[in-house]
């Protein structure tokens, strides 16, 4: 509402005061913008005046003329807008009987952007050309592909009605992503539809979305707009999609993440890597590949990792952090592993986290003895882990639960922080 608007009554709303409202509470918000695109049974708006009663209209009479005089140009003026006012005959004490104007009604979304302005008569008419673009471009497809020879075998009225309601699920979906479609231009809504007809079930077999074996398309366009291209799959051609994703339905492999740092530690494991000193693996990989090395030590910090050379037959493996799903990976038990992490309750939760992959781990430097050799060297560890680990030892455990309840000044001792020389001799040690 305008300052003027809050100096007046509460009765008697102008044609400005709705039109504010209207923009605020209708086009300006996402959701109920969304719903009234959607549902033509939200039409006709019904917006009531909120005329005068009683004596109200006599209180302020200035006011009362203007409201009538203000809502008979806005009924006059039939050429910038196509809703009605709605009037009624009522009579006032001290006054004769008076038209008056109780509610505005809007038939349809066309004719609120009308009355909203320019700017929404044009945005609600590049929606309509883009949406258009698309049904135009997208029905033969529906008719001729997947859709047409799943309706193949069901009488021809059925399939009538499947097209429409599948041009119905196609119309709701583009409403649904009114944001991308405002981002389009007609080239970048072009590779849209052209895209849509090219995708089937499982033809990403072994490879990434990026490789994905498409036309005319770039593949960098469907990872930049997965998930609306994904919205229209499920509404054309399998609504299983929203459940598994498009990734999952085209079979593509998931894009490569938590890389790790593959560091061979002797001249014969790096001859085995094709002499590449060092390389990141992603955790998915090391699930199947399977490392040229008789010992696997994996190390939680990197800077340790790099900081060891000449280790007989190990590549070591680090940055994983909490990642320690991919240890569940069958080749490893063929292997003599050890885990190297910082000794403090998060640590010897991911070590635990480690056990329970791989059962066979061995630690290293992560117990009382190193703790008692190195105290001085311990910091403050911020965010303690609270709930006890299920898969350590009995001393393990005692150690967490001792430096969880403050037994020592500080709380984490940092591998970092270990000297070289006592970390090479645990190391020949677990080597045997």
């Amino acid at each position: 509402m305008t300052s003027e608007a809050k100096e007046r009554p509460t009765w008697g709303l102008l044609p400005e005061d709705i039109l504010e409202s209207l923009k605020y509470k209708q086009w300006q918000n996402t959701r109920k913008l969304k719903s009234l695109l959607k549902e033509d049974t939200m039409f006709p708006l019904q917006i009531p005046l909120k005329p005068p009663r009683g004596s109200a209209a006599l209180e302020n009479i200035n006011h009362f003329q203007s409201f009538i005089s203000h809502w008979k140009i806005f009924t006059e003026d039939k050429n910038r807008h196509a809703c009605d006012v709605i009037w009624e005959s009522r009579n006032f004490r001290s006054l004769s009987e008076q038209e008056i104007p109780i509610q505005l009604k809007i038939p349809d979304v066309g004719a609120l952007a009308c009355l909203l302005g320019k700017s929404e008569e044009r945005q609600l008419s590049e929606w309509q050309s883009k949406i258009t673009y698309i049904f135009d471009a997208l029905s033969a497809f529906y008719v001729r592909s997947g859709f047409a020879e799943q309706c193949q075998t069901e009488k021809p009225q059925s399939e009538a009605s499947d097209k429409v309601s599948k041009e119905r699920m196609l119309f709701l979906t583009l409403i649904d992503h009114l944001e991308k479609l405002d981002k389009f231009d007609y080239s970048g809504l072009d590779l849209l539809v052209k895209l849509i007809p090219q995708l089937k079930q499982g033809m990403g077999e072994g490879c990434y979305l990026r490789a994905l074996p498409v036309t005319y398309v770039d593949t960098k366009f469907i990872e930049n707009n997965l998930r609306i291209i994904e919205s229209i799959t499920v509404a054309l051609l399998d609504e299983s999609i929203e459940e598994v994703g498009l990734i999952s339905w085209l079979h593509c492999k998931d894009k490569p993440k938590d890389w790790l740092l593959i560091k061979p530690l002797c001249e014969q494991t790096k001859e085995a890597l094709g002499g590449v000193p060092l390389l990141r693996l992603s955790s998915d990989t090391l699930l199947e590949f399977e490392l040229p090395a008789r010992n696997i030590l994996i190390i939680e910090n990197e800077q340790s990792c790099l900081s060891l050379n000449s280790v007989p037959d190990t590549i070591a493996i680090s940055g994983g952090g909490k990642n320690v799903a991919w240890m569940k990976a069958g080749w490893l038990v063929t292997k003599k592993v050890g885990y190297w992490g910082d000794i403090d309750s998060e640590g010897l939760s991911i070590l635990s986290d480690a056990r329970s992959k791989l059962s066979t781990i061995t630690p290293l430097m992560m117990d009382a003895v190193t703790v008692e050799a190195y105290l001085s060297r311990m910091v403050p560890e911020p965010d303690s882990v609270s709930k006890e680990p299920i898969a350590l030892t009995e001393e393990e455990l005692d150690l967490f639960n001792r430096l969880r309840s403050e037994q020592f000044v500080n709380a984490r001792l940092e591998q970092e922080r270990l000297p070289m020389d006592y970390v090479t001799k645990n190391i020949a040690s677990w080597l045997g």
